[in-house]
C-alpha cells in the first residue's frame, strides 16, 4: 500500500511539473502569447509569484562563469557602481563576469554570498557606453526603487526559486537577483532596501544623447532600432 501511495504521489508530482511553463513560449503578437501573459498575470496576482520549470531558472545562475573581480572588471567600458557603504561590501564576493553588446563591454555581473547563504547577483548595463536603449511598459513597473519605476519578478520551480528586481537609472539598467522566493520567505522589503542602498551611477558617456521614445508596434511592443555606436 505504501509503495502504491508513493507511486501515485510521484506520478502526480511529475504531471504537475510537466504542466509548468517552460521556455519562451509563443512569440509576441500571437493569441497564444496574449493568453499565456493573461494566465501568468492571474497567477502572480493570486500567489505573488510564478511557477515555472527548473530550466527557466538556469539563466539566473552565473556562478560557474564568475572570475576574480579585479581581472573581470578590467577593460569595462564603464565604471560599475561603487558598493562601499552598502551591504554588498560586507558580504563574501564570488567574482564578476563582463559581457559585451556588439563589441562594447558594457554589461557586468557581480556575485555575492549574503549572511543567509543566498547567492545575490547584481547586474549592470551602461547603455550610454554602447548606444542602446530600453523600453518597458509602465504598467509592468508598479514598484519603486529610490523613486524610479521598477518591476519585481518572482519565479518558483519545483526545486529552486529566484527573485529578480529590475529598474533603470538614467542610462544605467540594473537587475538584482536573489536565489530565493522573497514572497514566501517574507524578505521582499529586504530586497528593495538592498537595491535602494546603491549610490548614483556615473555614466560612461554623460553627454550621450537621450534616445527618442520608441515606436510601438500593433502588439504594443517597441520596434527595435539598431543601436547608435558611440563616437570616439
Amino acid at each position: 500500500m505504501k509503495i502504491l501511495a508513493l507511486t501515485i504521489a510521484l506520478a502526480a508530482h511529475t504531471a504537475a511539473a510537466a504542466d509548468l511553463p517552460c521556455g519562451l513560449g509563443a512569440p509576441p503578437g500571437t493569441k497564444e502569447f496574449a493568453a499565456r501573459r493573461a494566465r501568468e498575470g492571474d497567477e502572480v496576482a493570486h500567489k505573488g509569484y510564478l511557477a515555472v520549470c527548473d530550466a527557466n531558472l538556469e539563466r539566473y545562475d552565473v556562478r560557474a562563469h564568475l572570475k576574480p573581480l579585479t581581472s573581470a572588471s578590467k577593460g569595462l567600458a564603464f565604471k560599475p557602481v561603487e558598493l562601499a557603504g552598502t551591504p554588498f561590501a560586507r558580504w563574501q564576493a564570488l567574482g564578476g563576469l563582463p559581457e559585451t553588446v556588439g563589441e562594447v563591454p558594457s554589461r557586468f555581473y557581480r556575485g555575492f554570498r549574503d549572511p543567509k547563504g543566498r547567492t545575490v547577483t547584481l547586474f549592470e548595463h551602461d547603455m550610454s557606453a554602447d548606444g542602446t536603449s530600453a523600453y518597458r511598459d509602465p504598467k509592468d513597473e508598479p514598484e519603486r526603487v529610490n523613486g524610479l519605476p521598477a518591476r519585481l519578478v518572482v519565479l518558483q520551480s519545483p526545486s529552486k526559486a529566484v527573485s529578480v528586481l529590475i529598474w533603470t537609472e538614467g542610462r544605467r539598467a540594473y537587475e538584482l537577483w536573489i536565489d530565493a522566493n522573497v514572497v514566501l520567505d517574507r524578505s521582499r522589503q529586504e530586497m528593495f532596501a538592498l537595491a535602494a542602498s546603491l549610490p548614483k551611477a556615473i555614466p560612461a558617456r554623460p553627454n550621450a544623447p537621450t534616445p527618442a521614445p520608441p515606436m510601438l508596434g500593433p502588439d504594443g511592443l517597441p520596434i527595435i532600432q539598431p543601436p547608435v555606436p558611440p563616437k570616439n
